[in-house]
């Protein structure tokens, strides 16, 4: 069976295999909402697919499928090898009764007595009656019930600490972001993710842009989701208790001054009872001739704010946020916008 055909249209087609999708995502402890946001589409598309009722889908879902599994896109693919029907149980034929056995039922006399059990004696009835056990005093009882109630106190304890240290639930995210920044100037945004679980575990984060701001560098790299807003969103793995995610972004040259520009993102783990956690921390940023690392704008960078710009961003290796420009205006009297260039002047 061809696997990997085209619709009228054009568009690359492939035939996958429900059964195994399903199987692998349960055996990875996935849950269809997770594979949904991954992919793009609805809890309902994986449904359908993972029961076949839409057996060829297009390539490029296909291939995120198999990035939200974690495996190969050609270990979903269905080859075209039909399952044998299973085989019915086998049943043995009922023989006839012989004729001498026939004949010998037939001989038996309808109301022949059944045996009669022999009664058994008093004397040995009475021996088999169980000889009841030693009776448990007071002070023995309240030992075997402080031991329960120990128990059971040492149970929701420990349930509560592997719930607290190793739930999936147990996780924040919180947004550094500029006050202000320059239309056409790349400005700087991290997301840090934190978490007191103990496993490593995967989750999807996912940025939504104003309309009027374009994604640049990321890193780690994010998958940039054509749409209006822009959306950014990485898949990843925690293996300690934090992870940062962070890309640079601009707002477009013609955006107006002071207007300002929202920010909103989440994060998704595997749960359906908390599918979604908000980002948190500044979500806001204002159009301004103000360079974004001159926080007072007040038109110079000073040490305090040259050293936060350090602390907060200097970490990230390979996130190029203009650090050469940021030491010309530090290292200078000051600096100022000029429209009609549109670049910043050094005040020497």
């Amino acid at each position: 069976m061809d696997s990997d055909k085209p619709l009228a249209g054009g568009i690359p087609m492939v035939n996958i295999d429900g059964a195994k999708i399903r199987r692998i995502r349960e055996e990875k402890g996935l849950t269809q909402l997770y594979v949904a946001t991954v992919v793009g589409v609805t809890t309902d598309t994986i449904s359908r697919w993972e029961n076949r009722r839409y057996p060829n889908i297009k390539k490029e879902n296909a291939v995120k499928l198999a990035e939200a599994l974690e495996i190969q896109m050609v270990d979903i693919i269905d080859h075209g090898q039909p399952t044998p029907p299973p085989e019915p149980p086998s049943v043995l034929p009922i023989e006839p009764p012989r004729p001498e056995e026939a004949t010998a039922r037939s001989d038996k006399a309808p109301d022949a007595a059944e045996p009669v059990a022999t009664p058994v004696p008093e004397s040995a009835a009475a021996s088999t009656v169980p000889t009841p056990g030693p009776r448990l005093t007071p002070r023995t009882k309240g030992v075997l019930f402080g031991a329960f109630l120990l128990l059971t106190l040492a149970g929701l304890a420990l349930s509560w600490w592997y719930t607290g240290n190793d739930g999936e639930a147990q996780v924040t995210a919180s947004r550094t972001l500029p006050a202000h920044a320059t239309p056409g100037i790349p400005f700087p945004v991290v997301i840090e993710v934190t978490t007191s679980t103990v496993r490593p575990f995967s989750l999807i984060l996912k940025e939504t842009l104003p309309p009027d701001c374009l994604p640049a560098q990321g890193k780690p790299q994010f998958v940039n989701q054509e749409s209006d807003p822009p959306a950014l969103k990485w898949i990843g793995k925690i293996t300690g208790e934090h992870a940062v995610y962070s890309y640079l972004a601009k707002l477009k040259p013609e955006a107006k001054m002071e207007t300002i520009h929202q920010f909103t993102g989440g994060i998704t783990v595997r749960s359906d009872d908390n599918p979604s956690i908000p980002v948190s921390g500044p979500d806001s940023l204002q159009a301004s001739p103000f360079h974004w690392a001159d926080s007072n704008s007040d038109g110079r960078i000073d040490d305090e704010e040259l050293l936060s710009v350090y602390e907060t961003y200097g970490g990230i290796e390979g996130l190029h946020f203009g650090k050469k420009l940021i030491e010309e205006i530090w290292s200078a009297k000051g600096y100022r916008w000029n429209p009609e260039t549109r670049s910043y002047e050094i005040l020497q």
